[in-house]
């Protein structure tokens, strides 16, 4: 370094802004003050000219000549600093905390480095629309692959950027925050740990969005593959979380061993959790319970299978409501799987008519009703069966098959609705109860 302000005076360690006296202020002043006019002055919107390409011509004059102001003004302040180019770059202007030098060099990669990630969250959300665009994929996925690439690319740029920080922030990163068997846990490491889970949980995502369309496209029965794609994904997600422990210096027997009191003790407290998993790993292994059936649990409500996941599953009730089902009720609880063995399920609907009413009419009125519905499948037929000679009423019952029986309920009711009209256009009267009344001899003795 040449013979200067900075490096005569006392309070260099404090950066050269600190080590400056009312002349130097003043003298970097009036460069600010002039820089700050000459950019105004230069300003290439100023330009008004109906030619494009003297338009052109002119703003790229201008921007020429903002840089040979901004270069002839940092040559002043070199001059007035009394410091080479090399030195000025790699000079701190002050400290942070008395450990973190400011240097033009650091501001420089700082501005940078935010420019870059400005300028390439633009360019990857267009990236992201596009493709998921072309590809029909969920925008939360869109949204997570456009933050995940940013985290990554804010990682990446701010690992290269620490080594310029000096020691003050690596330190910060490197410290310390707890030990899990001799092994120091950091900041970093935790960072690390996080953006891998964060990768590899969208990469997941992004291969059952994949399967799912193979599966479709190839006709293969949904809800199978669900269940093969699930023990999959657990599969998987035990490999990635045996080499991340791995690749931080975490041996996972060494962990376990140390853990087995505490596992222990934990095993008494939440044993209704851990019966969750296992009835979720029967579930999946077993096949009985898969994604797109439509089960009755215990009579108390009837829904389809949206997910089977290793701990709940997720129920579609009729009311359009997501049911939150802990997995150890298909396993010990009563549940009726409609859809297990084929699509369509046989119902019925009970009707009652009148004494001296035409059975034979009333069976092909019934059987009319029931092939007027859509939802109702001709293969089997529906029929009637004429059941009982009831109290009050000859009792009929029409069965009949569907294939969706998830709102079945909706499709009796419309069943008798049309069998109700049917029954009034052609005179066949539906009863109500009652009873008939004898009196016997002596009642006038209790008068």
């Amino acid at each position: 370094m040449k013979d200067s302000l900075v490096s005569v005076l006392p309070t260099y360690h404090e950066g050269w802004l600190m080590a400056l006296g009312i002349r130097e202020y003043l003298g970097l002043a009036l460069i600010f003050v002039l820089l700050v006019v000459s950019w105004l002055v230069t300003n290439p919107s100023r330009i008004k000219t109906p030619s494009e390409l003297k338009a052109s011509f002119y703003k790229g004059m201008l921007w020429l000549a903002r840089l040979v102001v901004v270069f002839l003004l940092l040559m002043g302040v070199l001059e007035i600093l009394g410091l080479g180019w090399s030195e000025f770059v790699g000079t701190p202007v002050f400290f942070v905390g008395e450990e973190l030098p400011v240097s033009p060099f650091f501001i420089f990669t700082l501005v940078l480095g935010v420019y870059i990630l400005v300028v390439s969250n633009k360019f990857i959300k267009s990236l992201v629309i596009k493709a998921a665009e072309k590809w029909g994929m969920d925008r939360k996925i869109g949204r997570q692959i456009r933050r995940f690439l940013m985290l990554f690319l804010f990682a990446a740029i701010g690992s290269l950027w620490l080594k310029q920080a000096g020691h003050f922030l690596l330190g910060v990163f490197n410290d310390q925050l707890f030990a899990v068997n001799e092994v120091k846990i950091t900041l970093g490491i935790a960072i690390y740990t996080f953006i891998i889970l964060y990768g590899v949980s969208i990469g997941v995502k992004l291969m059952e969005l994949i399967y799912t369309r193979h599966t479709v496209s190839k006709g293969l029965n949904v809800g199978q593959s669900r269940t093969v794609f699930q023990l999959f994904k657990y599969a998987f997600w035990l490999l990635v979380i045996i080499l991340l422990l791995d690749s931080i210096g975490l041996n996972l027997t060494v962990l376990l061993a140390s853990s087995a009191a505490l596992l222990v003790g934990l095993g008494f407290g939440i044993q209704g959790l851990f019966n969750d998993y296992i009835s979720g790993m029967v579930l999946l292994f077993e096949g009985s319970i898969k994604v797109g059936h439509v089960v009755e649990i215990g009579k108390e409500f009837i829904g389809r299978v949206l997910d089977v996941g290793l701990r709940t599953s997720k129920i579609l009730t009729r009311d359009n409501i997501i049911m939150i089902v802990p997995n150890h009720l298909f396993v010990q609880d009563n549940v009726i799987n409609w859809s297990y063995n084929e699509p369509k399920t046989r119902f019925f609907v009970d009707v009652g008519v009148a004494y001296g009413s035409d059975v034979r009419l009333v069976e092909k009125l019934l059987i009319q009703s029931a092939q007027e519905q859509e939802e109702i499948i001709s293969k089997p037929d529906a029929f009637v069966l004429f059941r009982n000679f009831g109290d009050s009423s000859l009792d009929f019952r029409l069965y009949f098959w569907v294939e969706e029986v998830f709102f079945v309920e909706r499709l009796k009711s419309a069943l008798r609705f049309a069998i109700d009209e049917k029954f009034r256009a052609n005179g066949v009267q539906i009863p109500f109860p009652q009873r008939d009344l004898h009196l016997k001899s002596g009642w006038e003795n209790l008068k």
